[in-house]
């Protein structure tokens, strides 16, 4: 074991989180409030559950509202809802599709080493179709970030394409972006729906 792992324990520890007195629900049905409970506590569940896979599968990036990707991925997402209008969107692909191939694009452009460039421009050849593309790049987003003017980028692709997707991380780290790891904080919704159980005596809050 690591030495700044920590070791298993059998005794110790944090003790038992202690329930609230369960609030009085006179007057509600009390199959359908139990169910709303069971609902939101699965919905919890599965929250955590998914937060857990997408920091295993995607790779997320912050950059400033003034990062040339930013501005790349805006001005492609108005060109493709322009294009979708007269062309169907079977035959242009996804729009995230198009943000990727805005992405490697925009990234060929900084300052690379030649290794670098040379396995851009070797994936940018393979390209051929977004109906290629597809078939490895499963995510490619921009929005917002919780700081504000920054915004979030997210990836992910097959396996056999995280050479590429470690590069373009390593690119984007080294001209102005943050990579983030771990797992993702809860969601807003995530934090009322806990309070909420809490405050019913239903859940303990971690």
């Amino acid at each position: 074991m690591q030495s700044w792992a920590i070791a298993p324990s059998n005794t110790g520890g944090r003790p038992s989180a202690q329930k609230r007195p369960k609030k009085d629900t006179a007057g509600a049905d009390p199959l359908f409030a139990t169910l709303l409970v069971h609902t939101a506590k699965q919905t919890l569940f599965n929250a955590a559950r998914v937060r857990e896979h997408d920091a295993v599968l995607q790779h997320v990036i912050i950059l400033p509202g003034t990062h040339p990707v930013w501005a790349s991925l805006q001005q492609c997402g108005k060109q493709f809802a322009t294009q979708v209008k007269n062309q169907p969107s079977a035959d242009i692909g996804s729009p995230h599709l198009h943000k990727w191939a805005a992405l490697i694009a925009t990234l060929g452009s900084l300052t690379l080493t030649e290794p670098q460039k040379v396995q851009f421009t070797e994936h940018a050849q393979t390209m051929d179709s977004p109906q290629k593309l597809a078939q490895s790049v499963f995510v490619c987003k921009l929005s917002k970030a919780w700081i504000k003017d920054t915004f979030k980028l997210t990836i992910s692709l097959a396996t056999d394409m995280e050479a590429i997707a470690q590069l373009v991380c390593t690119v984007l780290t080294a001209n102005g972006g943050t990579r983030k790891f771990g797992i993702p904080p809860r969601s807003s919704q995530e934090r009322d729906i806990a309070k909420i159980l809490v405050d019913m005596g239903e859940f303990s809050n971690p």
